[in-house]
């Protein structure tokens, strides 16, 4: 069982916690029994697409679940 799933917003730490970015998993590559994620950065690389192991993730913010009944709630009240 994948640890992470697309729709997932994570945080990453490589180095040692000296370089820290948040992202959006957008895809999950099968690699050697090690999945390779694709992220969505927020703030390293804003927008582009970046690939890291799965192992650098030290956490997941949200899960893609909740978040879509978030967003779905937000839209509820901003739509009155």
């Amino acid at each position: 069982m994948s640890r992470v799933q697309v729709g997932d917003i994570v945080q990453l730490s490589l180095l040692g916690g000296r370089f820290v970015d948040t992202g959006k998993v957008v895809e999950i590559i099968p690699f050697h029994g090690q999945n390779d994620i694709v992220v969505e950065s927020h703030k390293v690389r804003p927008g582009e697409l970046v690939s890291f192991s799965e192992w650098h993730v030290s956490r997941v913010i949200s899960r893609g679940s909740e978040r879509d009944e978030l967003e779905s709630i937000i839209d509820e009240i901003t739509r009155g």
